[in-house]
């Protein structure tokens, strides 16, 4: 399929193919915000993604779950632009993405956070997140300023404008970093193991503020080892394993399947850890759970 570019996307790689008017499956939701067309990525030998093709649609909520090595960030890196696949194509609202850099898909409106959170630690955090608001939202002035404060305000951080980044906890860190990728005003938000190393409390906060950011119409994929925080919180679960997505629906019935059984390590998996809240008590830890630890 030729690539026509558009007037105002020249350089951008953001072409003017139209995605095929593909629904999400099961959802009614048609067309898809997000979708990936057979794309293929390899590393040498090792494959992360093996004629994938995946679609997502508004205000949707995914969550994303699978053994270390899976693929899952290097999808990330697929949709975001980080990372070039070696076939397939990928569309973001209705256009081609599939060349276009990470700079470019940021303005389509594709934000992601990273699973290790690096802001610029001599900023405060007020500056992080303006850095993002001007940078990646476009925005300027009281504008930005006002933008600034409101996801501060969103994402639990107003006490902490004034701190330098580099003494913030790991909690704040983490918020830190979802603020950072929503100041980049994105219709599509990737969160990528954000739950990661937090405590039980501190894990149904983060799941809150996640909640709340779905509830405002923007599309979420959460990849995540804590099982439980995306339990409780996604509508569909996908689980990755070689680059192949092996389970794809409700987070019960994918949680059940044999084949994603087998990549927990046989752990059962099981309906509970949906009903398990994460605010009264602990829920029952994954094989997934007990490696990130």
């Amino acid at each position: 399929m030729p690539d026509s570019v558009t007037a105002g996307q020249a350089g951008t790689g953001v072409t003017g193919v139209v995605a095929p008017a593909t629904g999400v499956a099961g959802t009614g939701v048609s067309p898809a915000l997000l979708e990936l067309d057979a794309v293929c990525k390899s590393f040498g030998k090792v494959v992360v993604a093996d004629n994938l093709s995946l679609a997502v649609g508004e205000a949707e909520l995914v969550g994303i779950v699978g053994p270390n090595g899976a693929g899952k960030s290097s999808l990330f890196g697929l949709i975001a632009g980080d990372l070039a696949p070696s076939s397939g194509h990928i569309f973001f609202a209705g256009k081609g993405v599939t060349k276009a850099d990470a700079a470019a898909r940021c303005r389509l409106g594709i934000g992601r956070t990273f699973q290790v959170p690096k802001p610029f630690g001599a900023m405060t955090v007020f500056e992080n997140v303006l850095v993002a608001v001007q940078q990646g939202g476009g925005l300027r002035g009281r504008a930005s300023y006002a933008a600034a404060v409101e996801v501060l305000e969103r994402t639990g951080l107003a006490a902490d404008v004034n701190l330098p980044a580099e003494r913030l906890g790991l909690l704040s860190r983490k918020r830190l970093e979802v603020a950072r990728a929503l100041a980049t005003r994105p219709r599509l938000l990737l969160l990528d193991e954000v739950a990661g190393g937090l405590t039980d409390p501190e894990v149904a906060q983060l799941a809150d503020i996640v909640r709340a950011i779905s509830a405002e119409g923007i599309a979420i994929i959460w990849i995540e080892h804590v099982v439980h925080a995306l339990t409780a919180t996604v509508s569909r679960l996908l689980c990755l394993s070689g680059g192949l997505i092996i389970g794809d629906g409700e987070p019960e019935t994918v949680l059940a399947m044999p084949a994603v059984r087998e990549v927990f390590l046989g752990t059962e998996v099981t309906a509970e850890l949906r009903a398990a809240d994460p605010v009264t008590g602990p829920a029952p830890a994954s094989a997934a759970d007990r490696e990130q630890a």
